[in-house]
C-alpha cells in the first residue's frame, strides 16, 4: 500500500490538510448561501448597485468552492457536501432576511475576516507540508478577499 496519494504527497501529511480544507469548505458554503440571501432580500436607496455586488460575490464563491473540493480529492480525501454538516463545524453563522444594506455589509466584511484568518492558517499548514497546490489556492483567495475588504471598508467610511 502507497504512502502517497497520486499527486506525490504524504498521506499522513496530508490528512490535516484535507481537514482544514473540509472546515474552509463548511465555511464558504454557508457564506455562499448568505451571499444568494443578501442579493434577494437587498432593499432600499443601494439596491441596484449591491444586488450586483452581491452576485458578482456569490459568483466567486461558487468557483472558489469548487475548487477547495476538488482540492480535497486531489489529496485524497472526500469533500463534505451536507449542508446539516456545514452548519456543525462553519464559522460563519446563517444569516436570514437581512434587507438593511449596512448589515448586510458588515456581515460580509465579518465573514471574510473569519475567511481570510481560514486561508492564512491552511497557507501555513500547506508550506509546512511542501503542498504547493494548497498554497497556491491559499494565495489566490487571500489576495481576492485582502482586495474585498478594503473596498468594503472604504465603502462603509
Amino acid at each position: 500500500m502507497s504512502t502517497k496519494n497520486f499527486i506525490g504527497l504524504e498521506l499522513d501529511a496530508t490528512q490535516a490538510t484535507i481537514n482544514s480544507l473540509n472546515g474552509l469548505l463548511a465555511n464558504l458554503q454557508v457564506y455562499y448561501t448568505n451571499l444568494r440571501g443578501l442579493h434577494w432580500d437587498i432593499k432600499g436607496d443601494k439596491f441596484f448597485e449591491l444586488h450586483e455586488l452581491y452576485e458578482e460575490y456569490y459568483n466567486h464563491e461558487a468557483s472558489a468552492i469548487d475548487e477547495v473540493a476538488e482540492r480535497i480529492v486531489k489529496l485524497g480525501g472526500h469533500p463534505e457536501n451536507r449542508f446539516s454538516e456545514y452548519l456543525k463545524t462553519s464559522d460563519i453563522q446563517e444569516i436570514n432576511s437581512v434587507s438593511d444594506w449596512e448589515v448586510g455589509l458588515n456581515n460580509i466584511v465579518s465573514s471574510l475576516k473569519t475567511l481570510l484568518e481560514k486561508y492564512h492558517n491552511l497557507l501555513k499548514q500547506a508550506n509546512e507540508t511542501s503542498d504547493a497546490g494548497t498554497a497556491s489556492l491559499a494565495i489566490k483567495q487571500i489576495s481576492n478577499i485582502e482586495t474585498n475588504l478594503w473596498k468594503l471598508t472604504a465603502y462603509l467610511g
